[in-house]
């Protein structure tokens, strides 16, 4: 009868903890919408909004600044991943956990580098979506084992902290420039496709170079590499 009673003053105290944690939810299906909105108002937590295309999102994140954003990949794509950063420079407070149900390297790869603080997977449970809220409240950064998995079959692993910071500095042109270098082309060949010149392609090596805190725009080769499959 104790234990019974230490149990659920536990999970009255998480539940109280929960109610704390503000999340809106968007997703690019109205039913999953609905369906997750319901599910998580139901354990508790604090859902400020929801919505099922990006323009309301950005709208509901500005009025109703909530802690957490599950933005789905479908919903989100390159321009998602724009207001996360916008929302990172206006308030620092919004958290944002990616869910995927479709598996895509490009759109993974390119949102482990923006800012999420949560990566969920379709066929997550939902004990997963507990303690990714539980983490990322907590200022962590969260893998579900179904993401992990995901990122297992690409053969990718987890981005370090201190790399994803590094590859946040570089702009869209730079990105591309050593994602080239990491193939192992001349530079004459770089700046060809890229139609620059060849002092423009050394400018923005050096650059790169400074970004990354790599010693020498030699070195950018075997540092491309190790990356390659977050510069797609």
């Amino acid at each position: 009868m104790e234990q019974m009673t230490d149990s659920l003053n536990g999970e009255k105290k998480y539940f109280l903890r929960r109610r704390e944690f503000s999340i809106l939810v968007a997703q690019s299906e109205q039913f999953t919408c609905e369906v997750l909105s319901q599910l998580l108002k139901e354990q508790g937590y604090n859902v400020v909004g929801r919505a099922v295309e990006m323009n309301d999102t950005l709208q509901q994140i500005r009025v109703k600044r909530p802690q957490c954003v599950i933005l789905d990949a479908e919903i989100s794509g390159r321009q998602g991943f724009d207001i996360v950063r916008q929302s990172q420079t206006d308030d620092q407070r919004t958290k944002f956990i990616l869910y995927t149900s479709r598996p895509d390297l490009h759109l993974i790869a390119n949102a482990m580098q923006t800012g999420f603080f949560g990566f969920l997977y379709a066929s997550d449970g939902l004990e997963e979506l507990y303690q990714c809220f539980q983490t990322v409240s907590n200022g962590g950064c969260y893998y579900s084992t179904g993401f992990m998995s995901l990122l297992k079959n690409y053969g990718v692993e987890v981005l370090k902290e201190d790399t994803r910071q590094q590859l946040s500095r570089l702009s869209d042109r730079e990105r591309e420039v050593l994602r080239l270098i990491s193939q192992g082309l001349p530079g004459d060949e770089i700046a060809r496709m890229l139609h620059i010149s060849y002092r423009t392609l050394s400018n923005h090596k050096t650059n790169i170079a400074k970004k990354l805190n790599v010693g020498s725009c030699r070195q950018l080769t075997r540092y491309g590499i190790t990356i390659k499959n977050y510069l797609l």
